[in-house]
């Protein structure tokens, strides 16, 4: 991650400028799992009729489940010699479920209804709302910077008397299982540390120190 580049405010006599960081982290609470479809035929028009199958058998196998559908293709299919023996249309499919253990179960129906058609491109999960953790970093984050001042006032001979500049330093985008294991098992789906999705906060306080 880079951080964004900000201009510096400017040095001011009697005061100290630190950086804090702050951490809140959360279980996730949405599954997010990215999908293929495929569908093949000796023709085009039987590929893309069979990958119309597989996704209307997807849906009616998990009513109740956002199952979101993007992007369609085709391409020409060849076997081990290189000759063309048909055409697979294929189609990219996101399936949201508000339980992120749900993940071995899920796949399996859908496994069940539309066989090798099925592909698993990506496991995540996610928080559906993280304001809240944002603004527990950013405290976070503000308290770190006070303490930091406040030891090199100390050190100083000087006390923090209030502020002056504050500036959020803004890194790149939240990344969710920053440190636990995520795996899909045969039964049980994804395996979830207790904080999973953790944003970070990071923010430069302007000091005035007092005597």
């Amino acid at each position: 991650m880079t951080s964004q580049t900000l201009p510096q405010p400017p040095a001011v006599p009697g005061t100290v400028v630190v950086i804090g960081t702050g951490r809140a982290g959360a279980v996730p609470d949405t599954l997010v799992l990215d999908l293929q479809l495929e569908g093949h035929g000796a023709s085009v028009a039987e590929a893309i009729e069979a990958l119309t199958g597989a996704s209307q058998a997807s849906h009616d196998a998990l009513p109740g489940v956002d199952l979101r559908t993007s992007g369609l293709g085709v391409h020409p299919r060849h076997d081990h010699q290189g000759t063309q023996v048909g055409h697979t249309a294929y189609q990219s499919l996101q399936l949201r479920a508000p339980d992120p253990s749900a993940a071995g179960n899920l796949v399996r129906r859908l496994g069940e209804v539309v066989g090798d058609a099925l592909g698993v491109t990506g496991l995540r999960a996610e928080l559906a709302d993280t304001a809240e953790l944002d603004r527990r970093a950013r405290e976070a984050a503000f308290d770190d910077a006070r303490g930091r001042a406040e030891q090199y006032a100390a050190l100083a001979g000087r006390a923090v008397v209030g502020v002056l500049h504050v500036r959020e330093l803004v890194d790149g985008p939240v990344q969710p299982f920053p440190r636990a294991e995520a795996r899909m098992a045969a039964a049980g789906g994804p395996v979830v540390g207790p904080a999973d999705h953790e944003v970070t906060a990071t923010v430069e306080v302007t000091w005035q120190l007092g005597d």
